[in-house]
């Protein structure tokens, strides 16, 4: 089982097999293979993004064990993480760390989940979902700024960060990190846009439900809640620009990283 597992992973080369196929998960992939401005490559089985981990298989287990994984970050809030807490193998649970941030719609969801349900119809998704990204650019770059120092602290060695759908929290991380490594927007946007065909279609069938049983309008908001849209992302990097004035600006202002903490990254994660 351990053998195929490794050979699975070693194998795993090409564009169609960046999604990795938990039963616990829909949403889990790697960053590798995306090509950069100057020619170079982001490394295939080093960086994984996912959704949360809370309903991992007996099987999940030892799949995410072959990963040998030297840290995982969760960056949901705690009331998140403690309803639905990861399962982990006991040799990884202790590579976990929390980054907590509580976004607007995180918030929002929590403290009126079942006023929220009721409502849906007639909120706007894009409303809620710019403001949370805007946050995430600013209003948490110092957890931004601790998640770069662990990514740092790994050495190049496999990294897992992820949220609750590793829609947002989890997309801005992958995007900022894609971009320091020199992947042109193109292609980030791409990577951002891959949770529609992942987590969104994953959920294609309770959401036929739910507009069966709610109406229309009801199914079209949950889409609209867990849907990656290209002005969400947007409106991250143009909070960057109006703060920062550019993205080297936050990379060095707001992340703190320096020119040799930028050499490293690309050191690691690049070929």
């Amino acid at each position: 089982m351990q053998k195929a597992l490794e050979y699975a992973l070693s194998t795993r080369t090409y564009e169609k097999q960046r999604h990795l196929r938990f039963s616990g998960t829909k949403n889990f992939r790697d960053l590798g293979g995306y090509a950069t401005d100057d020619g170079r490559t982001v490394r295939w089985n080093v960086l994984y993004r996912s959704d949360s981990l809370h309903k991992l298989t007996n099987a999940d287990l030892k799949f995410i064990s072959a990963l040998n994984l030297v840290r995982i970050i969760d960056f949901r809030a705690p009331y998140e993480a403690l309803r639905e807490p990861d399962r982990l193998p006991d040799d990884l649970a202790v590579h976990a760390l929390n980054l907590p941030m509580e976004d607007s719609s995180t918030k929002v969801w929590h403290e009126a989940r079942e006023e929220m349900v009721k409502n849906i119809k007639t909120l706007d998704p894009v409303q809620y979902m710019t403001q949370t990204n805007v946050e995430l650019a600013t209003k948490f770059t110092p957890e931004y700024r601790l998640f770069f120092r662990e990514l740092l602290a790994s050495n190049g060695d496999p990294f897992l960060f992820h949220c609750a759908a590793g829609k947002d929290r989890t997309g801005f991380a992958a995007a900022c990190i894609l971009r320091i490594l020199g992947v042109p927007y193109e292609s980030v946007l791409e990577d951002y846009l891959l949770t529609n065909q992942y987590l969104l279609d994953g959920y294609r069938r309770e959401i036929f439900v739910a507009g069966l049983l709610r109406g229309k309008r009801f199914a079209e908001g949950i889409r609209g809640f867990m849907r990656a849209d290209e002005r969400y992302l947007s409106a991250a990097f143009t909070a960057i620009e109006e703060q920062y004035a550019s993205f080297d600006n936050y990379v060095r202002n707001g992340l703190l990283l320096g020119e040799q903490d930028i050499a490293k990254l690309r050191e690691y994660y690049l070929v």
